[in-house]
């Protein structure tokens, strides 16, 4: 479950991070690793109708991290939102990230299902009004094999989530959808998470693609840079009786 946060106290969740990386890195790094994909990226996104958010007005700075190996793989991303000015003349600052290893359990050729993996996620962030969250999610996940041109990967996660936040620190179920389509410089993108279960909140469904066109050609460089939008359908937001929909506007540079 994705939380919308901001005062910032980052020093914890971003060393935390930090090191997880590292290590990560260490390991995938080592002699018996093998490779098959890495991407780093970082987008700016633009948005006027945000709910929960100050006058709705929300930019987020996003740093992410793809890559997949022999025994698994990693996705890592950390945000920094910043809400329109309020009465005072401040801005909310938030931070929220999530780090997200899997494992591959076994794997499977000429099957619907590529893989079944062990994963997991923490998910921390902090807010100048005080809130902070770190929420530990250990499941199991299936790779697969979708028959449709271009699609280049999904998944599918149930996890069960040991919450540790200033709302609440009930646990939970929850079910993550994960695609990636690209064809003639298109691309379409996202995931689905869907949380339930939760003693002090309301079952909840944020529905997250990214509609893109990849600039590369067209700007004659070696790095791709998307250009598109993305949309939030978020009901029940944070668990509370609140639905969100709004695109925003988004630029993507991948390194």
């Amino acid at each position: 479950m994705r939380f919308n946060l901001s005062n910032l106290s980052v020093t914890k969740p971003l060393t935390i991070a930090a090191v997880t990386v590292i290590a990560m890195g260490t390991m995938s790094t080592s002699a018996n690793a093998k490779r098959f994909f890495s991407d780093t990226s970082i987008s700016v996104l633009y948005g006027s109708d945000y709910e929960l958010a100050e006058e709705g007005e929300l930019t987020t700075l996003t740093l992410e991290h793809a890559s997949a190996f022999d025994w698994g793989g990693l996705f890592f991303f950390v945000d920094r939102l910043q809400g329109s000015s309020d009465a005072a003349g401040s801005r909310a600052k938030d931070i929220y990230g999530e780090l997200s290893p899997k494992f591959k359990i076994s794997d499977y050729s000429n099957s619907f299902i590529k893989q079944v993996n062990l994963a997991g996620t923490y998910e921390f962030g902090t807010s100048s009004s005080g809130f902070e969250q770190d929420n530990y999610l250990v499941g199991v996940g299936v790779d697969l094999d979708i028959p449709i041109d271009g699609m280049k990967y999904a998944s599918a996660s149930l996890y069960h989530a040991f919450n540790d936040d200033t709302f609440s620190d009930a646990d939970d179920q929850q079910i993550t959808l994960t695609y990636g389509w690209e064809k003639n410089n298109f691309i379409v993108d996202g995931y689905v998470d869907y949380s339930f279960n939760n003693d002090d909140k309301k079952d909840s469904l944020h529905i997250n693609p990214q509609i893109k066109y990849n600039l590369q050609e067209v700007l004659g460089i070696d790095n791709r840079v998307e250009l598109g939008v993305e949309y939030s359908y978020w009901n029940n937001k944070f668990g509370q009786d609140v639905t969100q929909s709004v695109p925003s506007a988004l630029l993507k540079v991948h390194f």
